[in-house]
C-alpha cells in the first residue's frame, strides 16, 4: 500500500530512526492523561465546547465519541466494533510496537487495538492497515489519516517563551508540514495534522509542550 507511506525515502528513514526506540520510550514516558492536566483549558474550550463560566475541564471526545485513539485507518467506532475481530494482527505487525490491545481501564472495549500517541508515536508506516483481515483498519493515504490532533501548551512551549525551537516542526513527517510558525510560536494546522505523536516525542521541554488529543467534531 505505497500511497499510505511518506513519499520521500530519506524523510521516511528519518522518522523511522526517530521512533526506533518507541517501545522503551513507552515504558517510561508520561501518559497523555498527565499531560492533558497541564493544558490551557481556556484555549481548548474553543475546540471542545463548554460554557464560558464552566470551570470544569472540557470533555475530550472525538467525532465518534471516543476518548481514546485507534490505529490509522480505523472506521467510525460503531462500524469498527462490528468489523474488528480482535485478532491482534495489527498489534503484531506494528514495527514500533505502539499498538496495544485495550485493557479494562483504558476506556475502549477489551482487546480492541488502541494507540497512545502521547506515549509512543506512530510512524504512519501503514503496516497495520495492510495486515487487517476484516477492513476495520481501512487502507488510507497518509494525508487522510486522522488519529487525533496535536495541541500546543503555550505556557511551557519554548517558542511561546521567546526561545528558538523547531523540534515539533522538524519531527512532522507530513508534506505540507502540519506545524507552521507565527514568529517563534508553533501553530498546528488541524486540516493537515494526523495526530501521529512524533512531535510529542521530539518536544525538548521536561514535560512535552505539545500533546495529541481526540479530534473534536466540527461544529
Amino acid at each position: 500500500m505505497t500511497d499510505s507511506r511518506p513519499a520521500e525515502p530519506d524523510k521516511r528513514k528519518a522518522i523511522k530512526q526517530m521512533a526506533s526506540g518507541a517501545f522503551d520510550f513507552a515504558t517510561t514516558y508520561l501518559p497523555g492523561a498527565g499531560l492533558i492536566k497541564r493544558l490551557d483549558f481556556d484555549a481548548l474550550r474553543a475546540l471542545y465546547g463548554g460554557a464560558e463560566d464552566d470551570d470544569s475541564a472540557p470533555k475530550y471526545e472525538d467525532m465518534h465519541g471516543r476518548t481514546f485513539f485507534r490505529p490509522p485507518g480505523a472506521l467510525a467506532e460503531k462500524e469498527f466494533l462490528e468489523t474488528c475481530s480482535r485478532c491482534k494482527k495489527c498489534v503484531e505487525a506494528c514495527p514500533e510496537q505502539v499498538i496495544t490491545p485495550a485493557q479494562s481501564h483504558m476506556g475502549a472495549p477489551l482487546d480492541t487495538p488502541i494507540l497512545m500517541p502521547n506515549i509512543g508515536p506512530c510512524t504512519l508506516c501503514g503496516d497495520c492497515m495492510d495486515i487487517c483481515p476484516t477492513g476495520a483498519l481501512k487502507p488510507t493515504p497518509v494525508g487522510e489519516v486522522r488519529i487525533g490532533i496535536a495541541v500546543v501548551e503555550p505556557r511551557t512551549c519554548l517558542g511561546y517563551l521567546g526561545e528558538a525551537c523547531t523540534a515539533c516542526h522538524d519531527a512532522c513527517p507530513l508534506e505540507p508540514n502540519a506545524i507552521a510558525f507565527e514568529g517563534k510560536q508553533p501553530k498546528v494546522d488541524s486540516r493537515i495534522c494526523t495526530g501521529c505523536g512524533l512531535c510529542v516525542k521530539a518536544c525538548p521541554t521536561e514535560q512535552p509542550s505539545i500533546v495529541v488529543l481526540p479530534r473534536p467534531k466540527r461544529s
